[in-house]
């Protein structure tokens, strides 16, 4: 009776053991599984991998940037703007999340990769959110441009991924809201393949016109001449400045649109105040040759230069025989020089060509103008004294003397 009364108790115990274990499981159990009918994540399960997109249009949209230059590409660790318009008030303690993945053209996505915005402006009593994010760097290898399944732009140069902006705020009871939620793409890019090309362009076209003038400058015999001197020589052999300065805005504003091109994967808008300085240049160059061509004694065409060009007639002009430095022209280059230099390092710390100030575009104007009313107001160059050879051979031969018999 003992043996069994002990074994009786034994088996109650384990009893008892089972029934607490059980009850601890399934309390553990309640407090893991959210209410039935709850559509909301947990606060610390937010995210863009979590929270499911919205089934239905509405609630918040992309305000898109003004027209021109729209910055819808960044490289690794570049900063970017968006800016989303919510139909209901965006609280302003509500948490902003920015996600990226590659974007692809099949069912199998990637997970998102979430980004804290570094600056958040909310305006228009809640309405208006503008985001400024860096695109994040730890993103994976971009899918193969051919053969694989990511989506590209500009003839594949540019990978494109899915942005998707989540603003969660809290109901009455503190659980979490979504607010908006909206998608965007955007082109990853590398800048460095960007720069190369747009360096490989500007030195193809460069010994292109180098070539072409080298050929003609052979036949006058200035074969020897640098590069850059063989484009800008005039036919009576000085380096012209106004054509140095078109030369110059012509490569710096191609090699910008090939670059800028290369990074977004499409076309852009040139700049007007670009535009505008290209027109100087061009419109002195037009007008110095007019000039020159007035003060021309013969056709210049495949005549012998009377001189070979030096840098130094950039900022020399010869006067009655004597070489002296010409202020009008030291302007114009230092000017020329500022503003190609400020516009280059623009676009490669922007990733756009940026647009020229309007004092700039004056500055620039003014600088132009007094160069060719000084070129204007100047005597002719004196050829004849820096060539008497080329001089004596251009004039015509004295009438012949009567000789006594």
């Amino acid at each position: 009776m003992v043996e069994w009364a002990g074994r009786r108790s034994f088996a109650a115990w384990c009893a008892i053991a089972l029934m607490a274990l059980i009850g601890c499981a399934s309390a553990a159990n309640a407090q893991v599984t959210p209410p039935a009918g709850t559509s909301n994540p947990r606060p610390e399960n937010s995210g863009c991998n979590t929270v499911e997109r919205p089934v239905s249009a509405g609630g918040a949209s992309m305000v898109p940037e003004a027209a021109g230059q729209q910055k819808n590409w960044q490289p690794p660790g570049g900063e970017i703007n968006f800016t989303v318009r919510s139909f209901v008030q965006i609280p302003s303690d509500a948490l902003v999340l920015v996600c990226f993945r590659w974007k692809r053209t099949g069912e199998r996505q990637d997970h998102f990769i979430t980004a804290r915005p570094v600056h958040l402006d909310l305006t228009e009593a809640g309405h208006l959110l503008k985001i400024t994010v860096l695109v994040p760097t730890s993103l994976p290898k971009a899918p193969p441009r051919f053969g694989g399944d990511g989506e590209y732009a500009g003839l594949y140069l540019v990978p494109l991924a899915d942005v998707r902006i989540l603003v969660i705020g809290k109901n009455t009871d503190g659980s979490p809201q979504v607010v908006a939620d909206v998608s965007h793409q955007i082109g990853v890019t590398n800048p460095f393949w960007a720069l190369l090309l747009a360096i490989l362009t500007a030195l193809a076209a460069f010994a292109v016109l180098t070539w072409i003038c080298h050929r003609k400058l052979r036949r006058q015999g200035l074969s020897d001449l640098d590069p850059v001197i063989r484009i800008i020589t005039t036919p009576d052999g000085y380096a012209s400045l106004s054509e140095f300065q078109m030369v110059l805005w012509t490569f710096v504003v191609a090699a910008s649109a090939v670059y800028v091109m290369v990074l977004s994967g499409e076309l852009i808008e040139v700049t007007t105040g670009t535009l505008v300085l290209l027109g100087i240049s061009g419109a002195v160059v037009v007008g110095s040759k007019l000039h020159d061509n007035t003060r021309a004694a013969t056709p210049a065409e495949d005549v012998a230069p009377a001189r070979k060009p030096r840098w130094s007639d950039l900022v020399v002009s010869d006067v009655n025989g004597q070489r002296q430095i010409d202020i009008a022209r030291v302007q114009m280059l230092y000017f020329t020089l500022v503003t190609a230099s400020f516009v280059v390092m623009r676009v490669l710390t922007t990733y756009v060509i940026p647009e020229i100030p309007q004092g700039f575009q004056i500055l620039m104007g003014i600088s132009n103008a007094v160069y060719f009313g000084s070129k204007v107001a100047q005597p002719s160059a004196n050829t004849a004294t820096a060539n008497p050879v080329t001089s004596a051979a251009a004039s015509p031969p004295p009438p012949p003397q009567a000789t006594s018999g």
